[in-house]
């Protein structure tokens, strides 16, 4: 194997150095070592060459979490083809429109998935790999020659109009991003963590570290439906050392283990990929009082762009006004804060939005691990990147902020922007005020499309409509109405967090 790029090394040295140590608990509680997971690596490797597959192929791949999954993703890497996913919770006409704008050389699927593929027309001309087991091969673990800028991974996010993004991961990228996330997993003593976990890029990340990656035996598309108990059940079973899963998911293991009254092993937990609730976060520190607790936030292009512990979270709660504190931007990125356009930024005045200390705008970032181009879409990169005076790229999150002494406070995002008498308002901030001071977690602050300021909140809890509508009133906020609503305000299919607010403005 000649000319190996560095994304591979730490994968390659983790075959090497842990051949014994188990790689993988599979769904079905099967245990495979890292020599058996590269054994299945080289077993999908073959049969993807059996099918024609070579470097640059763009493959679609819908298969769950899984050894297979892991084994075909690596396969896929390994020969420098493309893997592309898309948002299981995208709406068909949109996975149609994808799939004949990539035009992927063949669809990787599970027999179970390929039944309800076949009600996309798109996929019917497809060449496709029904994939049910991979067996192992003893043959040897070729690695293609690949550079920096190759396109290695393609993530379409579902979006709210048009058509989806496609975020390109090159292997440049894929390094960058499996180091900052070393720097912030990997264990002092270099000693393997037990990692139960719901985010497939984190397993890629653990295998570069010789860690043991436990997949949830749940339906991953129905998190918010899952059994506690089983679940506390199988973190015990497993030994599970660390929680690295959404919020959806860590609100199912409190719910668990508070129930249980066996010991867990859990050290440490690190939640994020969607809005941590001060609830959850409080809950956390009293149920697992010993466990280190962490928050990450970013987002598709750029993940992380701040890491910090829950009792600094904690203590940020006693100012509720300042916005939701996500700590301070990690060391490999760069953060600024601009003024919001709702337009592309050009180059000639970038410099010139930046705001100061203090000021509220948008979060742009800056980085290795933060992702440059979308596939074939100019215009998503227009709307959503910045080209600086030096020719370096700046993600536009869309996420409204502002930096505090090195602090990052978020106050909402860019669509959410209310404003009256010329001046702006943010839900954030008042929604956790009001959440704080009235024990309320189902609620949103909504401008209406007649200019109406509402605060709408779910069933479930008594409500002094009265007395919150004052206390709105006394921060300096807007108020016209409080909406008590029958059933829980409308959140996103994925996470159940990030409130749906097109569905409530009318």
């Amino acid at each position: 194997m000649t000319n190996i790029h560095p994304a591979f090394n730490d994968l390659l040295q983790s075959f090497e150095n842990y051949k014994d140590r188990i790689a993988i608990v599979d769904k079905d509680g099967t245990e495979y070592s890292y020599s058996d997971f590269k054994q299945h690596i080289v077993g999908a490797r073959e049969i993807l060459a059996q099918k024609g597959i070579k470097k640059g192929d763009k493959i679609l791949v819908a298969v769950p979490m899984s050894l297979q999954l892991y084994a075909i993703l690596e396969a896929i890497l390994s020969m420098g083809a493309v893997a592309v996913f898309l948002d299981p919770w995208m709406k068909g006409k949109k996975m149609s429109a994808v799939i004949h704008q990539v035009k992927p050389d063949l669809f990787i699927v599970t027999k179970k998935i390929a039944k309800v593929s076949w009600l996309l027309r798109a996929t019917w001309k497809l060449k496709k790999w029904k994939v049910d087991s991979i067996a192992p091969s003893s043959g040897e673990l070729s690695i293609a020659a690949v550079e920096d800028n190759d396109n290695a991974l393609i993530t379409f996010t579902s979006g709210t109009s048009g058509t989806p993004k496609g975020a390109n991961r090159t292997f440049a990228f894929l390094q960058a991003q499996a180091e900052v996330l070393k720097s912030h997993l990997k264990r002092a003593d270099d000693q393997p963590y037990v990692d139960y976990t719901n985010f497939p890029i984190v397993g890629l990340a653990d295998f570069a570290m010789g860690n043991t990656v436990v997949i949830p035996r749940i339906n991953l598309m129905k998190i918010h439906k899952a059994d506690s108990d089983d679940i506390a059940n199988h973190l015990i079973e497993v030994k599970a050392n660390r929680l690295i899963v959404s919020p959806s998911l860590l609100k199912r293991i409190l719910i668990g283990l508070k129930g249980t009254n066996q010991n867990h092993h859990i050290a440490e937990l690190v939640t994020g990929g969607a809005p941590i609730s001060n609830e959850l976060i409080l809950n956390c520190l009293e149920e697992l009082p010993t466990v280190k607790s962490e928050g990450i936030y970013g987002s598709t292009e750029s993940e992380p762009i701040c890491v910090t512990d829950f009792e600094q979270i904690k203590n940020k709660l006693q100012t509720p006004l300042k916005g939701v504190f996500v700590g301070r931007p990690v060391n490999e990125i760069e953060v600024k804060i601009v003024k919001w356009k709702n337009r592309p930024i050009e180059t000639s005045e970038f410099e010139n939005l930046i705001k100061t200390d203090g000021e509220v705008g948008e979060v742009v970032v800056k980085g290795d691990h933060v992702n440059k181009h979308y596939y074939q879409n100019e215009a998503a990169f227009k709307a959503n990147k910045i080209v600086d005076s030096n020719g370096e790229i700046w993600h536009r999150t869309g996420d409204m902020a502002y930096l505090e002494n090195g602090d990052l406070y978020l106050v909402g995002r860019s669509h959410r922007i209310m404003r009256r008498q010329d001046k702006n308002f943010y839900p954030y901030p008042l929604e956790q005020f009001i959440e704080q001071k009235f024990g309320l977690t189902d609620l949103g602050y909504v401008k209406l499309t007649d200019g109406r300021f509402v605060l709408f909140i779910g069933p479930g809890k008594e409500v002094n409509s009265r007395a919150i509508k004052k206390a709105i009133e006394e921060a300096g906020y807007p108020i016209d109405r409080i909406e008590l609503c029958r059933k829980p305000l409308p959140r996103d299919a994925r996470h159940k967090s990030k409130l749906q607010v097109e569905e409530l403005v009318g």
